[in-house]
């Protein structure tokens, strides 16, 4: 009898030792299985919460982005026959100083082309001063007085020695200073040509033909000064004919 209690007791003790070994490793288990559980919850709580902040960043920035008024386009005029600036300028409600100065592309503001590009600035544009080119200085005689009469002028006759003994040469001179030698030049008061007329009349005879130019010129050099000669000789002292 003793013998089969003890092997009972035994077999009891085992048995409540394996139930006990096997409860607590299920208790653990599921101790790690929630921590586990948890730590996902977490990190996909935490995950949700970041995505949720950038998309309300990108958002905002979006929105601060479209509500910034985007860069007015420059306005760029391509010069016709017959511009100047200050024709330019009158129609874009500026000053040729300011589209002088706007664009460094344009050496000489009495000298434009047509196909040039100018750009009007905005009105609120800061712009540097740039200067204005420099007439060449040549030793020239002493001013002769004017006559009120222009058709009827002829300038006293210059001494002899200052005049080059060319005509050709004098008349180079002067249309190198005039226009660059360029029959469609423009300057900012609207005068017009190699020589620069003034009165409207040598754009409607020639347009840009430069030998109808040339034989407008040569003619209006006859008249008021005599010769090429002397008209380069009054233009060194006066810079202009």
């Amino acid at each position: 009898m003793r013998k089969s209690a003890l092997i009972a007791a035994t077999c009891m003790a085992v048995v409540f030792g394996v139930t006990t070994s096997t409860s607590s490793a299920l208790v653990q288990s599921n101790t790690q299985d929630n921590k586990f559980v948890k730590s996902v919850l977490l990190a996909s709580s935490e995950a949700k919460t970041a995505n949720e902040t950038k998309a309300t960043d990108t958002k905002v920035a979006d929105e601060t982005k479209s509500a910034q008024p985007a860069a007015p386009s420059p306005v760029i005029v391509t010069v016709a026959s017959g511009d100047s600036l200050s024709s330019i300028a009158e129609a874009h409600s500026t000053t040729w100083v300011r589209l002088y100065n706007a664009n460094e592309s344009i050496a000489n503001p009495n000298i434009i082309n047509p196909g040039d590009q100018v750009r009007v600035p905005t009105a609120d544009e800061q712009l540097a001063d740039r200067p204005l080119p420099q007439p060449v200085v040549v030793a020239a005689p002493v001013a002769q007085a004017y006559s009120a009469s222009y058709s009827s002028y002829r300038a006293p006759a210059a001494p002899a020695a200052a005049y080059p003994t060319d005509p050709n040469a004098a008349k180079a001179f002067i249309y190198s200073r005039e226009s660059g030698n360029n029959p469609n030049a423009t300057n900012p008061n609207g005068c017009y040509g190699i020589g620069q007329d003034c009165n409207g009349v040598l754009r409607s005879q020639c347009g840009a033909d430069y030998a109808c130019q040339d034989a407008y010129f040569t003619g209006y050099a006859m008249r008021r000064y005599g010769s090429w000669e002397a008209a380069q000789a009054f233009w060194q002292a006066n810079h202009w004919w």
